[in-house]
């Protein structure tokens, strides 16, 4: 298996793991949207494009991640549709799996400790 080869795979695996994020992405922001009229409140007061972007990241690495460990050490990946489904899940869950060790393991940061009124950042469900 050549550099190109992997790094081929490598994003072919990312791509369908930021797809399957992105499935993650639609009912969270649907959930969010629940919230703000829920608070009396605009989308737009809760809803952080940061936080967003960084759970797209995580999850073209989830997808990366779950093709490495698909992939036989020089053996061809058959593209199969059950591939396909494996990778977008693995963006799906696998988002879940890293946030939640990041939560659990990381230390917050001080500007997260202490949120502004207008932003709700330690209950975004934008990922979810």
């Amino acid at each position: 298996m050549t550099a190109q080869d992997v790094i081929l795979r490598l994003i072919l695996g990312g791509m369908l793991g930021v797809t399957g994020q992105g499935i993650r992405v639609i009912v969270g922001l649907k959930k969010l949207h629940h919230q703000a009229n829920q608070e009396a409140k605009t989308f737009s007061d809760l809803f952080a494009p940061p936080l967003l972007l960084v759970s797209i990241f995580i999850g073209f690495i989830a997808g990366s991640l779950a093709i490495v460990g698909m992939s036989e050490s020089g053996a061809a990946l058959a593209i199969t549709k059950e591939t396909i489904i494996t990778l977008l899940a693995s963006g799906y869950a696998g988002t879940d799996f890293i946030e939640g060790f990041i939560k659990k393991y990381l230390p917050e940061s001080e500007s997260a400790a202490k949120p502004v009124e207008s932003n709700v950042a330690d209950e975004q469900p934008v990922m979810g």
